[in-house]
Parts: structure tokens; sequence; C-alpha cells
């Protein structure tokens, strides 16, 4: 379960707290830990600590039975402690909170992080935050959320961190992030999430970070993001997504990171869907249905250092498409069904240090496939339907430190034998293995374990390695064996 690590990494600390000391036992089934620090764990703490040591900054409840907190919980008592008045930071971790009432978390002035995780809360009410002007990182982390009420921020202008992942959340009130203009970082990954109004991110003009991964999204207003100008990172995978509407990228010239993996993409259209990305440097595409691409597509992103377009439909790629990311450091094509690549598919790569292409039906490359490909290192091809290489395709790929060929159906003849060479003359291992198919008498059997005078083919006009198969015995010449 999410949160787990972090669970079982607090607890560990909570253990190390002397336990005769006399904060401990002012506090209970709570422990001090490095000054600050209180930590509350165990299913037989029920409560708030009547007191709380002045100096303390932390507290933290870690799988405790608090089911609900009490009308001003941490405020100070009537014996003259100080309640929570110190707090900055407060987290609920593993506890079955039912329900936070817009009066418990009164008397905390000064707290900065509030995080509640694996709780069961069905909502949050309006005032839940109320008096946390100072707030600037709140987490209610797979809770059992499915509904936020318009208003709940209204006393959180200072709220920088917000994270609501792994909840029950369907849907979002138009105006609910209105009072949060300060707000960088967002994540509603992991709920029930269909739809989103289109103003719904309208006043998020510093948001840096927004994450809508793993919801049920099908569609997408074309201007929900048109406000979010200093967005670096967008996570739109695992959803429902088909199609994408033009101009919905539009404005967001500081974005670095766009995920879209994980959804069902059956094209990137209108063109120019990526024109206003020039900052762009990641964009993760793989496991969707694309079956073509507009040969324009990348011409607005030449910033590009990562591209994944693993597990699609393609069959094959339009000239050029590659042309302007000399930048590219990483493409994956692997598990399409690319047939063909032309000798100028590749070109303008120059910076790319790994291509994959395992898993597609490429029968034949030609000689120049990989001819601009200077910085290459690492290549893999396995898993196609090669049976031979042309001579010299890895001339210029003078980097290269590792390549894959298995699982294709190699014939083992002449026109091998200079990859058998190449392989043989290198100072250091690539990785390849190239098991025969054929012919028969090197079925099963690694190329570089052939023999030289094995890489042969049948003799033809011209040819240099070959060799003159005996015809079948016939009747005359078996007999005249057996006088021999």
């Amino acid at each position: 379960m999410p949160g787990r690590p972090g669970l079982l990494l607090l607890l560990a600390f909570s253990v190390l707290a002397p336990p005769g000391s006399a904060a401990s036992a002012r506090l209970s089934s709570c422990r001090r830990f490095g000054g600050a620090t209180v930590f509350c764990s165990g299913r037989n703490v029920s409560g708030v600590p009547e007191e709380l040591p002045p100096e303390a900054t932390r507290l933290l409840f870690v799988g405790a039975s608090l089911s609900s907190l009490p009308c001003r919980a941490f405020a100070p008592r009537n014996n003259g402690s100080s309640g929570g008045g110190g707090l900055r930071q407060l987290a609920f971790l593993d506890c079955p909170l039912r329900t936070l009432p817009g009066c418990a978390l009164a008397g905390l002035p000064r707290l900065r992080e509030l995080d509640v995780a694996l709780a069961q809360l069905a909502g949050l009410p309006r005032g839940a935050l109320l008096g946390l002007g100072r707030l600037s990182k709140l987490a209610v982390r797979h809770s059992r959320l499915e509904a936020l009420e318009e208003g709940l921020f209204d006393g959180t202008p200072a709220l920088q961190a917000l994270q609501l992942q792994g909840n029950r959340l369907t849907t979002l009130p138009p105006r609910l992030f209105q009072p949060l203009p300060g707000l960088q970082a967002l994540s509603l990954a992991q709920n029930r999430l269909a739809e989103l109004p289109a103003e719904t991110f309208q006043p998020l003009l510093r948001l840096r970070e927004l994450r809508l991964s793993d919801n049920l999204l099908r569609r997408l207003p074309p201007r929900l993001f048109r406000p979010l100008a200093a967005l670096r990172e967008l996570f739109l995978d695992g959803n429902r997504l088909a199609e994408l509407p033009r101009g919905l990228f539009a404005g967001l010239g500081r974005l670095r990171r766009l995920h879209l993996q994980h959804n069902a993409l059956g094209r990137l259209e209108p063109p120019g869907l990526l024109a206003g990305l020039p900052s762009l440097a990641f964009l993760l595409l793989q496991d969707n249905q694309l079956a073509r691409l507009p040969a324009g597509l990348f011409r607005g992103t030449p910033r590009l250092v990562e591209l994944s377009l693993a597990r699609n439909r393609l069959r094959d790629l339009p000239a050029g498409l590659f042309g302007n990311l000399s930048e590219l450091s990483v493409l994956s094509l692997a598990h399409n069904r690319l047939g063909r690549v032309a000798a100028g598919t590749f070109r303008g790569l120059a910076g790319l240090g790994r291509l994959q292409l395992r898993h597609n039906a490429l029968a034949v490359l030609p000689r120049a496939a990989f001819a601009n490909l200077s910085s290459l290192e690492a290549l893999d091809l396995a898993h196609n339907r090669l049976e031979s290489l042309p001579e010299g395709l890895f001339d210029a790929n003078e980097a290269l430190v590792s390549l894959a060929l298995e699982g294709n159906p190699w014939r083992c003849d002449c026109h091998l034998a200079p990859l058998a060479a190449w392989l043989s003359s290198l100072d250091h291992p690539l990785g390849a293995r190239v098991l025969c198919r054929a012919p028969a008498p090197l079925e099963g059997r690694t190329l570089l374990a052939a023999r030289e005078e094995q890489l042969l083919c049948p003799c033809q006009p011209g040819s240099a390695r070959c060799r003159v198969d005996a015809p079948p015995p016939t009747e005359e010449t078996g007999a005249l064996d057996r006088d021999a």
C-alpha cells in the first residue's frame, strides 16, 4: 500500500526514543525524539496528548487509533499548557480518522505542514482548515476522500504544495483553487475524476507541477491549462484520453516534462499540437494506440532529450519526423509494428545515445539506417524479423557499447560473415547474441561459434564467398561409388 515504507521508517525512529525518560512519562504513549519531535504510535493512542513540550515543533501520530479530533484539540489548556501553539508539522499516518471538524485544528497558528495518510475521511468540511494561515504544505493521501467543498482553502493563502492523490474524488468545484495563487505543486493523481471544469486551474499562475495521473479523464477542455504559464511538469498518464484538443498546450512555454503514456490516444492531431512547447525535454507517449504520426509533430520541440513511442501501433515513420531533435538522447520505438526504416529516418539525431527498436517487424535495414548516429551507445534490434544485416551497417557508430540482436531468425551464411568478422574484431564486447536459425547445420549455434568457412552462400554469378553444393547421387554414380 502506498506510504507503508515511510510509516515503517517513522516507527523505527519512535523506537529510538528513551522509554524511561521524563518526557515519555508525561506524554503517556508518546515519545520525544531529537528534542523537537514527538511520536505517538500504537493503537493504544486514542487522543491528543494533554501536555506537549513547549519546544515541540513536530507531532506525528503513527498507527494510532484516532478516529476523530475534538474541537480545539491543540489549543492551550486550562492547566497552563501551551498546547500545540509551537507546532510547525503535524501528521496523522495510518490513523482511522473519519472526520475533521472545522474547529479541530484551531490553535495551530504556526503550522506549516499537515499530512494525513491512510485515513477514512469521506470529505473535508469548508471550515476544516480555518486558522492555518501559514500552512505551506497539505497532504491528504489515500484517505477515501470523495468530495471537497468550495471555500475549503479560503483560510490557507500561503499554501504552496497540495497532495490529494489516492482518494475517491469524482468532481471538483470550479473555483476550488481560487484562494491559492501561490500554489506551486498540485497532485490529484489516483482519483476517479472523469472531467474537469475549464476554469479549474485559472488562478494557479505559479504552479510548476501538476499531477493528474491515473484518473478516468476522457477529454480535456481546450483552455484547461492556458493560465499555467509557469508549469514545468504535467502528468496526464493512466487516463482514458483518446484525443487532445487544439491549443491544449498553448502558453506552456516553460514545460519540460509531459507524461501522456497509458492512455487511448489514436492520433496526435491537429497539426501543431506540440508547437507551444519549446522547452519540452521529456515526452512519454508509450502504451497508446498511435498508428501514425504527423510529419511535423516535433517541429516545435527542439529541446527534447527523451522520447518514448513504445507499445503503440506504428507501421512506418514519416520522412523528417526527427529532423529537429538534435538534442534527443533516448528514443524508444519498441513494441510497435514497424516493417521498415528508411535510410533517412533518423537524420538529425546527432546527439542520440540510445535507440530502442525491439519487438517490431523489421526484416531489412538499409546500409545507411544509422549512418548519422555518431553518438549512439546502445542499439536494440532484438525480436524482429531480421535474417541478415548489410555490410558496414555500424561503421559510423564508433561509440557503440551495447548491441541487442537476439530473437531474430538469423541466417548464418555469407551475408552475416561481415558481422561476424566485425564482432570478433572488437576490443570490448557489445553483448550481441546472434543465434543461427539457418542453414540447418548451424541451427541453434551462435554466429561467433561458426567457422569462417561455414558462412557461405550457394554460388551465384559474381559471388566471392560461396559453396558448390554436390548434386544428389544418381543410380549411376551410386553404382560407381560402390564399385570403387
